[in-house]
């Protein structure tokens, strides 16, 4: 599978899926994560709140709710 490198905004891209760089809380603080999650809704942030944290080195996945992505893997 060959290589692709896209300069895009991550909110703006239609893939799979995208990784969002979380706090352990899944609580939107800033940065990419406050971006991803304004893009994508309250659903996002409701389903964040839901799981309750990831655990350092660990990642949860979400659905990509308004994005238009499939899913947010949450690291």
């Amino acid at each position: 599978m060959p290589l692709q490198i896209i300069r895009q905004d991550i909110t703006k891209v239609n893939c799979d899926a995208i990784v969002n760089p979380s706090n352990r809380y899944l609580y939107p603080s800033g940065g990419a994560d406050l971006a991803i999650n304004r893009a994508a809704g309250e659903k996002l942030y409701a389903a964040c709140k839901e799981i309750g944290g990831v655990e350092t080195g660990k990642a949860v996945i979400t659905p990509g709710f308004e994005l238009p992505c499939k899913d947010v893997i949450h690291t």
